[in-house]
């Protein structure tokens, strides 16, 4: 009677255990991330009343006679299956697919947790809001970016950080350009000044003074120099060929007519003397000679030997001037009869007005590079440009326009003698010259992160094969552009493919722009174009199809605060700026165990590790075996309800059968005392 009673006892304490377990999952059915659990039973030891014994040659064996003394908890074990996620809106609200666990810390160890309802403390730290406890991070994610102090495994978010402005340091291009596709005209390059000049907030014209513009800030006019610059169509520097003055006086009466008329006429202010060189060959008695006028030379002109006694090169400018009204036009010069010692040049290249010449040095054949000097000054007709373009005003911009269509070199500057006039940094390029041209457009930023759009242009050279790069116009408040600086020459393609080939090594120019933004004037911004790999197809191209190129990326951002963030799957925290960038704040910690069903439960859905469970694996999620993360998701608990309801079913059953056991022993026991009575 003893042993039911107290194997009664054993099994009313065991399906209570059991009675307990249900009832716990099912409070918890709605607790984040919990785990429910099961209980397992096995029987306690036995009471043996005979033991066994081993058969004979004349009798068999017999079996153990045992009574058990009950039923007992063998284990109660967590049922670590995945819970069902849900969607919270919240962004720091995160859930693990899989394996691991949520690293935090309490001030003084690491705890574990599946339940991810985190916030930001007033510190900026990632948190458990019902805890405080500080969730742990691993790798050196936004350390670079200072959001992270090295050595420091907390979590810190950079709601007050503002992120600075990165300059504009590359731009990428890619796509086709056309080997065969033009233009049903060849454009003519057009160039502008990049500000218009103004008077009283109207646009200036011609007969606007320089010292009436908005441009002009001196307190007092100064009389001063205009000094210009550049390169004509073909790529030679204005000034050389021929040699002209490329530094224009300017006082108070001095109009941006005068300005176009100087560009276009070079008529200045006062006569000009210069040497003219009459150079026969040593023949005496035949030959040629030319003229040289302000380093334009004339073709030859021939002679042969005296037939009136008089010089012989003499002789022949008079005859060639007594050609149909006194005019000859030889090698571009024209000659006029003007008596037997004087010969005018009227128009000539180089003059405006006629000039007359002595020659009464010139007696003999044998005279070779003789000096004659002008008995009338003239006035110099090759303007800046001479026939290479022509500057005009439209809407306050000074403009250049090539005489000719075409692939153009041509660039322009304009200079003042002190910093009271406002001078065009540089000047657009309205128009690309050339029979196939691509434009390209992107924004870039400078070192302040203000916003500039790049424009540029792709024109196809007259080399084969070969693309310039040039940078059209970049808006914003310019201070300078530089020749070298705004164009990129000798983009060149392999022929048998169409691949990137690079840029021309004997040209040796680089793949670069620089701007010198009015911010800071002294230090140019150098942005470089990526073009592609050579031999790759991975950026431009030269086909036989249309132009299709653009810029299609670029380095640089403005400056911005933090406005909100996000968790990848990988477990990394992504910070947005108001900028539009993006930035890797803190890669999140998670752990594994070895045996994490042996972790020890310490309330607030947090774990320890104990001696069976191994020790916390640090790692990220989708790393080492770790489930993966799901940002704005809560895990739910995995209780299975019905399973529950059904086990509470059991409990109360396995319960009832003992208290059963226990109430006959009782009868039985009472039943044997009533013996005696």
């Amino acid at each position: 009677m003893s042993v039911a009673l107290s194997s009664g006892v054993t099994g009313l304490e065991s399906y209570q255990k059991m009675l307990d377990i249900a009832g716990d999952n099912l409070a918890n059915v709605g607790t984040t991330a919990f785990k429910s659990s099961r209980i397992t039973f096995s029987q306690l030891l036995s009471q043996t009343i005979q033991s066994a014994s081993p058969p004979t040659s004349n009798i068999g064996g017999t079996n153990p006679q045992q009574i058990g003394h009950g039923v007992g908890v063998a284990g109660i074990t967590p049922i670590l299956t995945q819970g069902s996620l849900s969607d919270t809106g919240n962004p720091l609200d995160l859930a693990i697919e899989g394996q691991g666990y949520f690293t935090l810390n309490d001030g003084s160890t690491d705890l574990y947790t599946r339940a991810g309802a985190f916030a930001i403390d007033a510190n900026s730290r990632l948190v458990d809001p019902a805890t405080g406890f500080i969730v742990q991070r691993i790798g050196t994610t936004g350390e670079s970016d200072g959001f992270q102090i090295a050595g420091d495994s907390t979590v810190r978010i950079p709601t007050n950080v503002s992120m600075p402005a990165l300059a504009t340091s590359q731009i990428g291009v890619a796509g086709n350009l056309s080997t065969t596709a033009a233009f049903a005209n060849t454009q003519i390059n057009k160039m502008a000044s990049n500000i218009s000049f103004t008077s009283s907030g109207s646009p200036a014209n011609s007969t606007t003074r320089i010292s009436q513009l908005d441009q002009y800030t001196g307190s007092t006019w100064a009389n001063g120099t205009m000094t210009f610059s550049g390169y004509k169509s073909d790529g030679t520097a204005l000034g050389g060929t021929p040699t002209v003055d490329l530094t224009m006086p300017v006082t108070s009466a001095t109009t941006l007519g005068d300005v176009l008329t100087w560009l276009n006429t070079n008529e200045g202010t006062s006569a000009v003397s210069e040497l003219q060189t009459l150079t026969p060959d040593a023949v005496a008695t035949a030959g040629t000679f030319t003229l040289t006028y302000g380093g334009e030379t004339t073709a030859a002109i021939a002679f042969n030997a005296p037939t009136t006694g008089v010089g012989s090169i003499q002789e022949a400018l008079e005859a060639l001037s007594g050609v149909t009204a006194g005019d000859l036009t030889v090698g571009g010069t024209t000659l006029a009869a003007a008596g037997t010692t004087t010969f005018t040049f009227a128009n000539t290249v180089g003059d405006a007005n006629a000039i007359s010449f002595d020659l009464s040095g010139l007696t003999g054949p044998t005279q070779g590079g003789s000096t004659i000097a002008e008995t009338t000054k003239g006035f110099k007709v090759q303007g800046v440009f001479g026939s290479d373009a022509t500057a005009a005003l439209s809407n306050g911009k000074l403009t250049i326009t090539d005489a000719t269509a075409g692939y153009s070199k041509a660039d322009f500057k304009m200079a003042w003698s002190d910093t009271n006039l406002t001078m065009p940094a540089y000047f657009e390029v309205n128009t690309v010259g050339g029979e196939e041209v691509k434009s390209v457009n992107i924004t870039v930023f400078d070192t302040q992160g203000g916003k500039h759009v790049l424009s540029g242009a792709f024109v196809r050279t007259g080399t084969p094969n070969t693309w310039d790069m040039i940078l059209t116009s970049i808006s914003g408040n310019i201070t300078d552009i530089t020749f070298d600086n705004r164009r990129i020459n000798g983009v060149e393609f392999f022929a048998n493919d169409g691949s990137f080939k690079g840029l021309n090594a004997v040209i040796g120019d680089t793949s670069q722009f620089a701007v010198n933004f009015a911010h800071d004037p002294s230090n140019p911004q150098t942005i470089d174009v990526s073009m592609g790999t050579a031999g790759q197809f991975n950026g431009l191209t030269q086909f036989d199809a249309n132009s299709t190129a653009v810029a299609r990326d670029q380095n640089g951002y403005a400056a911005g605060s933090f406005s909100r963030l996000a968790v990848s799957n990988d477990g990394i925290i992504i910070g947005s700026f108001t900028n539009g960038i993006k930035k890797d704040i803190a890669t999140l910690q998670l752990a594994l165990f070895q045996n994490p069903t042996a972790l020890e439960s310490l309330g607030d859905g947090y774990f320890s590790p104990s001696g069976n469970s191994g020790g916390a694996i640090a790692t990220q999620a989708q790393s080492g075996g770790a489930g993966s993360l799901r940002g704005g998701a809560l895990e739910g608990s995995n209780v299975n309800t019905a399973k529950e309801f059904v086990s509470m079913i059991q409990s109360q059953n396995y319960y009832q059968a003992s208290a059963r056991t226990i109430r006959i022993a009782n009868e039985l026991l009472r039943e044997l005392t009533n013996l005696i009575r």
